[in-house]
Protein backbone atom coordinates (compact mmCIF):
# COMPACT_ATOMS: atom_id res chain seq x y z
CA UNK A 1 0.00 0.00 0.00
CA UNK A 2 1.12 3.48 -1.24
CA UNK A 3 -0.05 7.29 -0.74
CA UNK A 4 -2.64 7.23 -2.94
CA UNK A 5 -1.33 10.96 -3.77
CA UNK A 6 2.29 11.61 -3.58
CA UNK A 7 5.08 14.29 -4.58
CA UNK A 8 6.08 14.06 -8.66
CA UNK A 9 9.70 12.60 -7.25
CA UNK A 10 8.47 10.33 -5.11
CA UNK A 11 6.23 8.94 -7.51
CA UNK A 12 8.41 8.70 -10.67
CA UNK A 13 11.73 8.29 -9.29
CA UNK A 14 11.43 7.04 -5.32
CA UNK A 15 9.01 4.62 -5.44
CA UNK A 16 9.71 2.40 -8.39
CA UNK A 17 13.21 1.33 -6.29
CA UNK A 18 11.55 1.61 -2.97
CA UNK A 19 8.76 -0.95 -3.22
CA UNK A 20 11.23 -3.64 -4.39
CA UNK A 21 13.29 -3.10 -1.69
CA UNK A 22 10.51 -3.37 0.83
CA UNK A 23 9.29 -6.26 -0.63
CA UNK A 24 12.95 -7.50 0.08
CA UNK A 25 12.94 -6.54 3.68
CA UNK A 26 9.82 -7.13 4.66
CA UNK A 27 10.60 -10.56 6.34
CA UNK A 28 13.73 -10.01 7.68
CA UNK A 29 12.87 -9.64 11.38
CA UNK A 30 16.31 -7.85 12.29
CA UNK A 31 16.15 -4.56 9.52
CA UNK A 32 13.63 -2.97 11.83
CA UNK A 33 11.98 0.71 10.41
CA UNK A 34 13.87 2.07 13.17
CA UNK A 35 17.40 0.75 11.94
CA UNK A 36 16.20 2.03 8.41
CA UNK A 37 16.02 5.60 9.53
CA UNK A 38 18.99 5.61 11.84
CA UNK A 39 21.00 4.25 8.22
CA UNK A 40 18.79 7.55 6.23
CA UNK A 41 20.69 9.56 9.14
CA UNK A 42 23.63 8.41 8.61
CA UNK A 43 23.78 8.29 5.05
CA UNK A 44 22.51 11.92 5.10
CA UNK A 45 25.33 12.90 7.07
CA UNK A 46 27.58 11.07 4.72
CA UNK A 47 25.29 13.57 2.13
CA UNK A 48 26.59 16.68 4.26
CA UNK A 49 30.38 15.81 4.42
CA UNK A 50 30.61 14.95 0.62
CA UNK A 51 28.62 18.59 -0.34
CA UNK A 52 31.14 20.12 2.34
CA UNK A 53 34.60 19.35 0.72
CA UNK A 54 33.21 19.46 -3.46
CA UNK A 55 32.34 16.33 -3.96
CA UNK A 56 29.03 17.35 -5.26
CA UNK A 57 27.67 14.44 -7.42
CA UNK A 58 28.12 11.94 -5.02
CA UNK A 59 26.75 14.03 -2.10
CA UNK A 60 23.85 14.25 -4.64
CA UNK A 61 23.19 10.02 -4.84
CA UNK A 62 24.09 10.14 -1.17
CA UNK A 63 21.33 12.77 -0.59
CA UNK A 64 19.14 10.49 -2.68
CA UNK A 65 19.77 7.51 -1.06
CA UNK A 66 19.31 8.92 2.79
CA UNK A 67 15.90 10.05 0.87
CA UNK A 68 14.69 6.68 -0.44
CA UNK A 69 15.23 5.35 3.34
CA UNK A 70 13.74 7.56 4.81
CA UNK A 71 10.44 6.51 2.31
CA UNK A 72 11.69 2.96 3.32
CA UNK A 73 11.16 3.12 6.55
CA UNK A 74 7.43 3.85 6.59
CA UNK A 75 6.63 1.64 4.08
CA UNK A 76 8.43 -1.05 5.75
CA UNK A 77 6.41 -0.35 9.20
CA UNK A 78 2.87 -0.27 7.14
CA UNK A 79 3.88 -3.84 5.66
CA UNK A 80 4.33 -5.13 8.71
CA UNK A 81 1.44 -3.57 10.46
CA UNK A 82 3.61 -1.23 12.84
CA UNK A 83 1.63 1.83 13.91
CA UNK A 84 3.55 4.45 16.36
CA UNK A 85 1.94 7.16 18.04
CA UNK A 86 5.42 9.47 17.44
CA UNK A 87 6.14 7.95 14.34
CA UNK A 88 4.99 11.28 12.38
CA UNK A 89 7.66 13.24 14.82
CA UNK A 90 10.43 10.36 14.06
CA UNK A 91 9.69 11.28 10.80
CA UNK A 92 10.54 15.08 10.85
CA UNK A 93 13.30 14.84 13.07
CA UNK A 94 14.91 12.36 9.93
CA UNK A 95 13.83 14.69 7.20
CA UNK A 96 15.96 17.66 9.42
CA UNK A 97 18.58 15.43 10.11
CA UNK A 98 18.40 15.51 6.23
CA UNK A 99 18.32 18.68 5.22
CA UNK A 100 19.79 21.04 7.81
CA UNK A 101 23.22 19.26 7.52
CA UNK A 102 23.08 19.23 3.63
CA UNK A 103 21.99 22.54 3.47
CA UNK A 104 24.54 24.35 5.31
CA UNK A 105 27.20 22.01 3.67
CA UNK A 106 26.59 22.67 -0.08
CA UNK A 107 26.09 26.24 0.73
CA UNK A 108 29.21 26.97 2.99
CA UNK A 109 31.14 24.79 -0.10
CA UNK A 110 29.35 26.97 -2.85
CA UNK A 111 30.18 30.67 -1.04
CA UNK A 112 33.52 29.60 0.17
CA UNK A 113 34.85 28.40 -2.93
CA UNK A 114 32.70 28.82 -5.87
CA UNK A 115 30.14 31.76 -5.50
CA UNK A 116 32.18 34.01 -2.72
CA UNK A 117 30.60 37.49 -3.99
CA UNK A 118 28.32 38.75 -1.44
CA UNK A 119 24.91 38.88 -3.77
CA UNK A 120 25.78 35.02 -4.39
CA UNK A 121 25.66 34.61 -0.85
CA UNK A 122 22.32 35.94 -0.59
CA UNK A 123 21.03 34.05 -2.95
CA UNK A 124 22.15 30.70 -1.24
CA UNK A 125 20.66 31.72 1.47
CA UNK A 126 17.25 32.43 0.43
CA UNK A 127 16.26 28.42 -0.19
CA UNK A 128 16.98 27.30 2.99
CA UNK A 129 14.95 30.43 4.16
CA UNK A 130 11.59 30.36 1.72
CA UNK A 131 11.63 26.93 1.74
CA UNK A 132 11.33 26.81 5.69
CA UNK A 133 8.68 28.97 5.09
CA UNK A 134 6.83 26.86 2.79
CA UNK A 135 6.91 23.87 5.32
CA UNK A 136 5.74 26.08 8.20
CA UNK A 137 2.75 27.31 6.44
CA UNK A 138 1.94 24.08 5.29
CA UNK A 139 1.84 22.39 8.56
CA UNK A 140 0.07 24.91 10.21
CA UNK A 141 -3.15 24.76 8.07
CA UNK A 142 -5.77 22.93 9.13
CA UNK A 143 -5.26 18.90 7.82
CA UNK A 144 -7.18 17.99 4.78
CA UNK A 145 -8.56 14.33 4.42
CA UNK A 146 -5.95 11.97 3.78
CA UNK A 147 -6.29 10.11 0.32
CA UNK A 148 -6.90 6.64 0.60
CA UNK A 149 -3.79 4.43 0.14
CA UNK A 150 -3.24 2.39 -3.43
CA UNK A 151 -2.54 -1.03 -3.80
CA UNK A 152 0.60 -1.24 -5.77
CA UNK A 153 2.52 -4.59 -6.73
CA UNK A 154 5.96 -4.06 -5.00
CA UNK A 155 7.58 -3.94 -8.55
CA UNK A 156 9.09 -0.68 -10.63
CA UNK A 157 6.76 -0.90 -13.92
CA UNK A 158 3.84 -1.31 -11.40
CA UNK A 159 4.36 1.50 -10.01
CA UNK A 160 5.03 3.24 -12.97
CA UNK A 161 2.12 2.45 -14.58
CA UNK A 162 0.06 3.53 -11.44
CA UNK A 163 1.79 6.73 -11.17
CA UNK A 164 -0.69 9.18 -13.54
CA UNK A 165 -3.08 8.26 -10.77
CA UNK A 166 -0.67 9.22 -7.77
CA UNK A 167 0.94 12.44 -9.10
CA UNK A 168 0.21 15.16 -6.77
CA UNK A 169 0.72 18.87 -7.59
CA UNK A 170 3.69 19.81 -8.55
CA UNK A 171 6.65 21.81 -7.65
CA UNK A 172 6.21 20.50 -3.94
CA UNK A 173 9.26 20.59 -1.80
CA UNK A 174 10.30 17.32 -2.19
CA UNK A 175 10.25 18.64 -5.76
CA UNK A 176 12.15 21.61 -5.41
CA UNK A 177 14.45 19.63 -2.99
CA UNK A 178 15.54 17.10 -5.64
CA UNK A 179 16.52 20.23 -8.08
CA UNK A 180 18.51 21.95 -4.93
CA UNK A 181 20.18 19.01 -4.15
CA UNK A 182 20.67 16.45 -6.53
CA UNK A 183 19.62 17.37 -9.97
CA UNK A 184 21.86 21.21 -10.04
CA UNK A 185 24.74 19.69 -8.48
CA UNK A 186 24.61 16.87 -11.07
CA UNK A 187 23.91 18.49 -13.87
CA UNK A 188 26.93 21.31 -13.11
CA UNK A 189 24.42 24.17 -11.95
CA UNK A 190 24.40 23.85 -8.10
CA UNK A 191 23.61 27.68 -7.68
CA UNK A 192 21.61 28.06 -10.25
CA UNK A 193 19.47 25.55 -9.09
CA UNK A 194 19.17 26.40 -5.43
CA UNK A 195 17.99 29.86 -6.88
CA UNK A 196 15.85 28.22 -8.90
CA UNK A 197 14.46 26.13 -6.34
CA UNK A 198 13.63 29.37 -4.13
CA UNK A 199 12.01 30.52 -7.12
CA UNK A 200 9.61 27.89 -6.93
CA UNK A 201 9.38 27.45 -3.29
CA UNK A 202 8.63 31.50 -3.74
CA UNK A 203 5.95 31.04 -6.55
CA UNK A 204 4.06 28.01 -4.45
CA UNK A 205 4.31 30.27 -1.38
CA UNK A 206 2.54 33.01 -3.06
CA UNK A 207 0.10 31.10 -4.32
CA UNK A 208 -0.41 29.10 -0.95
CA UNK A 209 -1.19 32.11 0.69
CA UNK A 210 -3.30 34.17 -1.43
CA UNK A 211 -5.59 30.99 -1.91
CA UNK A 212 -5.83 30.12 1.79
CA UNK A 213 -6.04 33.54 2.99
CA UNK A 214 -9.23 34.18 0.67
CA UNK A 215 -10.86 30.86 2.92
CA UNK A 216 -9.44 32.97 5.70
CA UNK A 217 -11.33 35.75 5.15
CA UNK A 218 -14.72 34.12 3.64
CA UNK A 219 -14.75 32.04 7.25
CA UNK A 220 -14.56 35.78 8.98
CA UNK A 221 -17.43 36.98 7.18
CA UNK A 222 -19.36 34.10 7.88
CA UNK A 223 -18.02 33.69 11.89
CA UNK A 224 -19.00 38.16 12.14
CA UNK A 225 -22.31 38.08 14.20
CA UNK A 226 -25.05 40.07 12.09
CA UNK A 227 -26.09 43.01 14.12
CA UNK A 228 -29.05 43.14 15.36
CA UNK A 229 -31.90 45.59 13.36
CA UNK A 230 -32.05 49.22 14.71
CA UNK A 231 -35.51 50.33 16.12
CA UNK A 232 -37.20 52.95 14.37
CA UNK A 233 -36.71 56.27 15.70
CA UNK A 234 -40.00 57.43 17.85
CA UNK A 235 -41.71 60.40 17.01
CA UNK A 236 -41.51 63.71 19.06
CA UNK A 237 -44.26 64.62 20.82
Amino acid sequence: MVKGRDCWWTVLVIDPVAGPIVRLLVGVAWVTPNLVTAAATVVAFGAAAAYAVGALIAGALLFQASFLLDCVDGKLAQARGLDSRYGGYIDALGDAARFVPCTGALVFHLATSEHPSAASVAALALFPTVHYAVLTTQRAWPSAPKDQPLAVAATPIAFLRAARHRLSKPATTVDTEALAFTVGPIAGFPLEALVAAAAVDCLRLLMSATARLRIVLRGLDADRPERPPQDAAAPHD
